[in-house]
């Protein structure tokens, strides 16, 4: 916050505490505070669920000059998303100059957890930057994990997807097989059947994935905005890999309907047989 908004109408310094702390001291916001002989006005009651609920927030001025220690910091704690480290990571985080300018690259625009502490210390060059392993490394498995878990219902749902296309559009072929068979005897290939059949089957496709990424889309922006108090942004590269996706469930699904139209004896089934 800018240093104003930090001091009241008498100049004394604001300060934010925790839940638990105001709970068990019987703060409100509005309170005066008193550390060290210096009053303090409680600017607000903050709750985050953790250990933060018993601390008291103030300027970092403000704590230097209440501690006699004016220009000193001993430690600065950095929150970031990071990427879960890989074979480039690790030997990055041995020794940098081994790289190669192009891995250098890679990993130095890359949220590594070893990329941050090398651009931290870049910046504060009289301190030591080292990562909070037990933290990072959990929260990589847990990113890795939840990867692997949308992988596999993606995977599920193609399938589930393809099964389910499969059953419709032969459904579809065996209602019009007479329609389909008087084509071939008036003289279509069957190559030129089945195009006709994977070209309707493909616009429809079209049509609901345009409909479901909208809608998918729609639920996302909701949880998102529910669960994380946030818009999701959304990925252009999402709708390649979903058309692309889209493509091959559609043609996989249709392979069964395929297999039957060029089994299709026009004589039997204009005959009714």
């Amino acid at each position: 916050m800018p240093g104003g908004q930090w001091l009241d109408e008498n100049d004394n310094e604001a300060v934010m505490i925790g839940q638990e702390l105001a709970e068990k001291n019987n703060f409100h916001v509005g309170d005066s505070l008193v550390l060290e002989g210096k009053n303090f006005l409680i600017k607000g009651i903050f709750h985050d669920g953790g250990a933060d609920d018993g601390k008291i927030l103030m300027t970092l001025p403000a704590l230097q000059d209440l501690l006699n220690l004016s220009g000193k910091i001993s430690s600065i704690e950095v929150s970031a998303l990071t990427t879960p480290d890989n074979d480039l990571a690790r030997k990055a985080a041995q020794d940098p100059r081994s790289l190669s300018p192009d891995e250098y690259e890679t990993w130095y625009c890359t949220a590594y957890v070893s990329a941050i502490c090398h651009q931290i210390q870049e910046v504060i060059r009289d301190g030591v930057a080292k990562p909070v392993r037990q933290v990072a490394e959990s929260e990589g498995t847990i990113l890795n994990k939840t990867t692997l878990l949308m992988i596999l219902i993606t995977i599920l749902s193609s399938i589930g997807s393809a099964l389910a296309i499969s059953n419709l559009i032969t459904a579809s072929v065996i209602e019009r097989s007479q329609e389909l068979g008087l084509l071939k005897a008036l003289g279509a290939y069957n190559w030129q059947i089945v195009l006709l059949v994977l070209l309707e089957v493909m616009i429809t496709g079209l049509a609901g994935g345009v409909v479901g990424y909208f809608l998918g889309i729609g639920f996302a922006q909701i949880i998102g905005q529910t669960v994380f108090g946030s818009y999701i942004e959304i990925a252009r590269m999402v709708i390649l890999i979903v058309s692309v996706i889209l493509f091959f469930v559609t043609l996989l699904g249709s392979v069964p309907a395929i297999r039957y139209l060029m089994a299709l004896k026009p004589t039997e089934v204009l005959h009714g047989k």
